[in-house]
């Protein structure tokens, strides 16, 4: 993988948990904007106050006048910004459609007439619906019904997979998109049920699986997804393209997750099931293999250690 050096790197979305690790990767050798409105905040744990190639712009996706002036001189676009976990999605539905796909618009169009190297839109594993093994990025979508508010999440998404694809055939946007399989790692702020389930187990706490816990997930660790990105940023072979990245041999039921979670944390937490409030993704897991040949990626950590330093992590901070 070529380094990235030398760069002017824009991140929508930077303060978040992935665009955290992103950003650790690439500060020493790049200068970084962070273009966010804080909703969360993953970044406080780089000291990113203290870091000199690190600018802070505080800004919403959807003020587009703001972000167009906020782009420019930038070499390198990572569009990390959206409304994600289906919680929030479905407690504010219409502002995840406005967010995910016109922020993308908002942003296309601030930076279709700069000198673009690369354009990277995060997009969701959750386009291929509730149900997916060793899915491919040519299989078919699945979208439920407009009444289940879980699917305005994906569907925005998969739109916004489209309108990027439109820039770069129209625009000649050197873009490409990411469909991520279940980051997890120290940082994540929001929803993530790895945050969570661990949050309990350190805390001896009752952990909650949705029905009978046999829904099954492949687990990536958040710094191996970093290094599809940084691929994706770096390879000249990933424009034009949507990948999945994520690990399949971290797959495993979420049942057995939560017992994992509770050997290696040392917990007494008990397990507890109760029905699932709205529609469930039964299986997640994804086919990595254009990754691999396109962008040489290769997830390395496996569930166990990437587990074990979440873990760990998790024990000195509190999000």
């Amino acid at each position: 993988m070529d380094k990235i050096k030398g760069k002017k790197i824009f991140i929508s979305g930077g303060a978040g948990f992935i665009a955290s690790h992103l950003i650790e990767r690439l500060a020493q050798d790049n200068k970084i904007v962070v273009y966010d409105n804080f909703c969360r905040n993953a970044i406080r744990f780089l000291k990113y106050r203290k870091m000199p190639n690190l600018k802070v712009i505080h800004g919403d996706i959807l003020d587009a006048k703001l972000l167009k002036k906020s782009v420019r001189g930038s070499h390198i676009f990572i569009h990390c910004a959206a409304i994600a976990g289906i919680y929030s999605v479905g407690k504010k539905t219409s502002h995840t459609i406005r967010v995910n796909f016109l922020g993308t618009g908002n942003f296309l169009e601030a930076i279709k007439d700069l000198e673009v190297e690369r354009f990277v839109d995060f997009s969701t594993s959750e386009v291929y619906g509730p149900f997916t093994y060793k899915g491919t990025e040519n299989d078919l979508t699945t979208q439920g019904p407009v009444s289940e508010n879980r699917w305005a999440y994906s569907v925005s998404k998969l739109a916004s997979e489209y309108l990027t694809y439109s820039y770069f055939q129209e625009y000649a946007i050197p873009a490409a998109a990411v469909r991520p399989f279940n980051i997890y790692g120290p940082r994540q702020v929001g929803e993530g049920a790895i945050h969570k389930i661990v949050y309990q187990a350190l805390k001896n706490e009752d952990i909650t699986l949705y029905n009978d816990g046999t829904q099954i997930r492949a687990w990536c660790y958040v710094e191996d997804f970093a290094d599809g990105i940084l691929r994706m940023l770096s390879k000249k072979a990933a424009v034009g393209h949507t990948f999945n990245i994520g690990n399949p041999q971290g797959a495993v039921t979420n049942f057995k997750l939560a017992k994992s979670i509770i050997r290696l944390a040392g917990s007494s937490s008990r397990i507890v099931f109760k029905p699932h409030p709205g529609p469930e993704v039964q299986v997640r897991v994804p086919s990595i293999e254009k990754a691999k040949s396109l962008l040489g990626f290769e997830p390395k950590v496996g569930l166990e250690e990437g587990l074990a330093l979440t873990i760990e992590w998790y024990k000195g901070h509190k999000v």
